[in-house]
């Protein structure tokens, strides 16, 4: 595994690797993550569109069980407030504050696939 302390914008190596306890354990874990970032924010963005907030902040908690692995405390803490917005209900900030979300959540599917695609 390259060096952990690899500085990635979203990528936590440090607590993915405290967390797995195994380098091989993280390599192997990140197509999962990769996969369900790359199907799940377009589908939340859809959904919040559509008005379904429900179940919108149903994918943002699955994304919350296993996310604080992979990233950094504040984006952990930023998912953790749109779900909360999403919980309230649709409303006219909803969907800017996912949209930044968004942004973030496909930084850190960057950041995965890049890290992928270095040698081991």
């Amino acid at each position: 595994m390259p060096a952990a302390s690899a500085n990635y914008q979203f990528l936590n190596l440090a607590s993915s690797l405290e967390y797995l306890m195994d380098p091989q354990g993280v390599r192997d874990m990140l197509p999962h993550l990769m996969k369900t970032l790359d199907r799940d924010v377009p589908d939340i963005t859809q959904m919040l569109r559509a008005g379904d907030s429900t179940e919108a902040a149903a994918r943002l908690h699955a994304l919350k069980g296993f996310l604080p692995i992979f990233c950094y405390p504040e984006l952990f803490s930023e998912l953790v407030r749109v779900e909360k917005m999403c919980k309230a209900g649709p409303c006219a900030d909803l969907l800017d504050a996912y949209g930044a979300l968004a942004l973030q959540l496909q930084g850190l599917a960057r950041d995965a696939s890049h890290f992928q695609s270095q040698p081991g």
